[in-house]
């Protein structure tokens, strides 16, 4: 059965605020401080997997988020590279989950 999303007033009301303040305001990748209206909840198990419990969401910053080894987070690549979020050679620089 595929992940069920909450609603999206639960997720911007509650959840998000939730897992930025659990992570101490902070991309847990590279540990910049990251406002929440600038910061990225990320499933650590994504897709049918995945699901929206506190253990399995973090907080990342655009740069990490794009920059993670996830088939699902390729269309945000072209956009980071155009704003600069990214270098050219990003591809060293795409990270995997110590799981």
């Amino acid at each position: 059965m595929p992940r069920r999303r909450p609603p999206k007033d639960v997720w911007i009301e509650s959840i998000r605020p939730a897992v930025w303040n659990r992570d101490g305001r902070k991309c847990v990748r590279c540990g910049a401080q990251v406002a929440l209206d600038d910061c990225h909840i990320d499933h650590i198990r994504s897709g049918k997997l995945g699901d929206n419990t506190m253990k399995n969401l973090r907080t990342l910053c655009r740069r990490c988020h794009v920059l993670r080894a996830d088939h699902r987070h390729q269309g945000m690549i072209a956009s980071a590279l155009r704003d600069g979020i990214i270098p050219p050679n990003w591809r060293e620089l795409v990270w995997e989950d110590d799981q």
